[in-house]
């Protein structure tokens, strides 16, 4: 019981973190196609975010005194992961487009020194966080935290990839290759 209210306050707490106010369109069979999608999208991150803290939190099993903790912490980490992901695709757009421009050399130099800076600093902000996360859940629940993101990430590769329906088998082309002993 004390575990699913956690869950269920830690979901709060990411909600109202994301939470923006509706449009007040009246009408819903009025939308386009553009705004269905959209609210589709809205949807499916929201329902992500909530499997994700609930994840989180039995993975993690947090105390209520550490959730209260460690969910600040832990968004304003994931906003700056964010930010920084965001700087690494305006910085490798444009390193291509310095490449498809031929640009100068020193231009280009200038592109991929800008995309290297961005991806070692989207690769410190977990480091810089760990420190943090090591203050208000310790060691041991800051390593589960790290197993328990890369756990949830390929589950839910996974899940995406069921969801796609069964894969064609592919075979090999006979004839192609020499087994042991044959000669040609």
């Amino acid at each position: 019981m004390k575990k699913i209210l956690l869950a269920i306050s830690a979901l709060c707490m990411v909600l109202s973190l994301g939470a923006q106010p509706q449009k007040q369109s009246g009408k819903e069979q009025g939308k386009s196609f553009k705004e269905g999608v959209e609210d589709f999208r809205k949807a499916a991150k929201e329902r992500l975010q909530s499997e994700h803290v609930a994840y989180l939190t039995n993975e993690l099993e947090l105390t209520p005194e550490e959730a209260q903790a460690f969910w600040p912490v832990y968004n304003q980490a994931q906003k700056e992961q964010k930010e920084s992901f965001e700087k690494i695709g305006a910085s490798k757009k444009a390193l291509k487009d310095a490449v498809k421009e031929n640009k100068g050399e020193k231009e280009i130099e200038k592109a991929l020194a800008e995309y290297n800076k961005a991806r070692a600093s989207q690769r410190n902000v977990l480091a810089d966080y760990e420190r943090e996360f090591v203050k208000v859940i310790g060691v041991v629940k800051t390593a589960k935290l790290y197993l328990a993101e890369d756990s949830f990430r390929t589950r839910q590769i996974h899940r995406l990839g069921d969801s796609k329906g069964p894969r064609p088998v592919v075979s090999r082309p006979q004839g192609g290759s020499r087994e042991k002993g044959s000669q040609k």
